[in-house]
């Protein structure tokens, strides 16, 4: 059974709460790089967020590195932002390996 949000209270000191949408683990292969990360969406509950849903990818070859985020209107606008960060970044790679 979800989680009613309407219901939970957060308070002052609360400041950033956000539920998870969905998950799901995504392979960037351009030849000589290749990258899998866990792609994470959540919806705001509270905060100051530009978009009421955001997501953000997590490396799991490279925990402490790049990490792409992206925001949206919709939990698949803000997956397909993310995703599209991501490549950006694993393309810009690839470029400069081979210069």
């Amino acid at each position: 059974m979800p989680i009613d949000w309407n219901r939970v209270v957060f308070t002052e000191h609360m400041t950033e709460a956000a539920a998870v949408e969905g998950r799901c683990q995504v392979v960037f292969d351009f030849g000589s790089e290749r990258a899998c990360y866990e792609m994470t969406v959540l919806r705001a509950l509270v905060g100051a967020a530009g978009q009421p849903f955001f997501a953000y990818g997590r490396n799991l070859d490279d925990p402490g590195g790049y990490r792409p985020v992206g925001e949206g209107a919709s939990p698949e606008e803000a997956l397909q932002e993310c995703l599209a960060e991501a490549g950006l970044y694993h393309r810009r790679r690839v470029k400069q390996a081979t210069t």
